[in-house]
């Protein structure tokens, strides 16, 4: 530390402190000290309590912290009551983050990396439920595709809620994910049956895995004893507020943030804008981790971190992939890894059929009777008897292309064909049925029955 430097500088701004603060009727007697922590030098300002002139809540409230601040020409001013009453004021430059930090080629197990703090890397090692929220573009889709990226890598099973069906987009990162993106209302509800099913399967198992009465209390108590290791589990779920309006949706959330850890399940709730009444306090006491990237009000930010000057801070926030992290009952500002476009390529894909029995139906009666057309109004009023609807044929029609699995039309009349790749996927076993080759173009017939499989 460059003693004579900040000693000279450390008085000067004690002075200040005290002249700002007689300017507002508030006198104190104030003594002073530096000290270095993590590189950092600051100003410890500590006020005697006994020989105050003015209300406690003149010396401690945002205003004045505020005023403090300007008469310093902007230093940060933070406010200490661990020990007694006291202002802290950051002497030294701030280190600077990089502006991208790639994601990480190498991890420990099973944790789930976050990015780079002024302290070094940041990465959740335990199961902790967790609390997103950023406006678009400030980083936040990016930190759930990073956070998926690890748990497909470690092979967990995770769950997915995506009203636009784009952040956790199946077609990118996941494309043989054996549960699919739930959007709606009721898809989403549908899921939570899933985990919640899955939850009841993992119950079974730690009784079953009891040792002289004792049943693990936990996901790694019970793999160190099983034959076989049981993955953990992830519910991710974007723009999450959407669906708290509906009690149902909120009650079985807050159930599993609240009991899920047992059984190796971890809930990250992520939506731009958040408000006091989408995080009740019964979920809310059940999410250690909580980050903020840019925000267009401090509201959501502050709901998110829980803390109103850190709300504030969240809204100076401008570079993508900057947040506000806390975790381990610590504030700190992060830039969060990015993901390279290799790394977007799944590591372990899991090897299923991705068709959902529906999806085989409509691709079995575009072969047998459009002549491989996927042609969505014939297919919706075919099968409008086993309940779906021409918005749902569309949506398919548009996931299907977009894995290539239908030729895209070239003009607005033509139809979408069916590919050589989806007809083996439904497993169509019929002779003569024409389907397009995915690269060539080429109407090829089926000559052969084909198996329904991994892709």
């Amino acid at each position: 530390m460059n003693g004579s430097r900040f000693f000279s500088e450390a008085r000067h701004c004690a002075r200040l402190i005290v002249h700002t603060l007689a300017q507002r009727n508030l006198n104190a007697a104030v003594t002073f000290y530096l000290t270095e922590r993590n590189g950092l030098v600051w100003l410890a300002v500590v006020l005697n309590l006994t020989q105050m002139e003015g209300r406690l809540e003149g010396f401690i409230s945002s205003e004045t912290l505020h005023h403090l601040s300007t008469a310093l020409h902007g230093k940060p001013v933070f406010l200490s009551n661990s020990t007694g009453l006291r202002y802290m004021i950051l002497l030294s430059a701030l280190p600077k983050l990089p502006e991208m930090i790639p994601y990480p080629s190498v991890f420990e197990k099973n944790s789930l990396p976050l990015g780079v703090g002024l302290s070094g890397p940041l990465a959740m090692l335990t199961l902790q439920n967790t609390l997103i929220c950023g406006e678009p573009g400030s980083g936040k889709s990016n930190l759930l595709e990073g956070l998926n990226y690890a748990a497909t890598l470690h092979g967990w099973i995770r769950f997915y809620v995506d009203p636009d069906a784009t952040t956790f987009n199946p077609d990118v990162l996941n494309p043989k994910n054996p549960y699919p993106v739930a959007q709606s209302a009721k898809e989403f509800k549908v899921l939570l049956g899933a985990v919640h099913a899955e939850l009841a399967r993992r119950r079974t198992l730690f009784q079953e895995a009891a040792q002289n009465g004792a049943m693990p209390t936990n996901l790694d108590e019970y793999n160190q004893i099983a034959k076989e290791p049981l993955p953990r589990l992830i519910l991710f779920v974007d723009e999450a507020n959407s669906y708290f309006d509906d009690k149902e949706i909120l009650e079985q959330v807050t159930d599993l943030a609240r009991r899920g850890r047992k059984w190796g399940l971890t809930v990250v709730l992520a939506g731009h804008n958040w408000r006091a009444k989408d995080v009740p306090r019964g979920l809310s006491a059940m999410i250690p981790v909580r980050i903020s990237f840019r925000v267009s009000d401090d509201t959501s930010a502050a709901v998110v971190l829980g803390s109103r000057r850190w709300g504030k801070e969240a809204l100076s926030l401008r570079l993508p992939g900057r947040g506000i992290l806390f975790m381990n009952g610590q504030y700190s500002i992060f830039q969060a890894y990015r993901l390279t476009a290799e790394q977007a390529v799944p590591a372990q894909p899991v090897e299923f059929n991705p068709l959902s029995d529906v999806e085989r139906a409509l691709v079995a009666y575009a072969l047998e009777q459009l002549e491989g057309r996927f042609i969505v109004n014939r297919l919706a009023q075919a099968l409008a008897g086993q309940g779906i609807s021409h918005h749902q044929v569309q949506k398919i029609a548009e996931q299907f292309e977009r894995r290539s699995w239908l030729t895209k039309p070239q003009h607005a009349t033509d139809a979408r064909r069916i590919t050589l790749e989806l007809a083996r996927l439904a497993g169509v076993a019929h002779t003569g049925v024409q389907a397009v080759h995915a690269h060539t173009g080429a109407v090829l017939p089926i000559q052969e029955p084909v198996q329904a499989g991994c892709a």
